[in-house]
């Protein structure tokens, strides 16, 4: 029978969650760890996670945890179909702060999931459309970004 206990965690801007501490400990090692260490007894504050973004995860970890028995590796399971959704958040800011969140507390299917859609944002483009996609400053002196790109030519053909 599954263990029904539950465990606070509060996030960087106050917001307390309840979730099933079978269902955290299973996802997050950083938080099963804090449990088997006895540093978990009535809350466990979460300082590099706002509430909004933590209300995801948990819902995110609830899906996973509820079906974990399911098939994962079909493309239309249940668990597939939840995590295309899931991810397809429509705001960079949402998206990292979610791989930010998913490191911080090391849930690995998470930040696979996270790193796996911004892999297929960036893969076929140039760097230039990187840079104009993600909104990154190129900082490189001209002549020293001619050099990295003759030592890696392989990687701009």
């Amino acid at each position: 029978m599954e263990s029904t206990k539950m465990v606070r965690l509060t996030s960087s801007d106050g917001e307390s969650f309840e979730v099933r501490e079978e269902a955290i400990a299973h996802a997050s090692v950083m938080i099963r760890g804090m449990m088997e260490e006895g540093c978990a007894d009535d809350e466990i504050p979460l300082p590099n996670v706002t509430g909004p973004i933590l209300s995801r995860i948990l819902e995110y970890v609830n899906m996973h945890f509820d079906n974990r028995h399911e098939t994962k590796h079909a493309d239309d399971s249940l668990i597939a179909r939840f995590d295309k959704e899931f991810i397809d958040v429509g705001d960079d800011n949402v998206l990292f702060d979610l791989l930010l969140a998913a490191n911080y507390l090391n849930i690995d299917c998470l930040l696979d999931l996270g790193c796996r859609a911004v892999a297929d944002e960036i893969k076929g483009k140039k760097p230039e459309q990187i840079r104009e996609r993600f909104n990154i400053v190129n900082d490189y002196p001209k002549e020293e970004e001619e050099e990295v790109r003759r030592e890696n030519s392989w990687a701009f053909d």
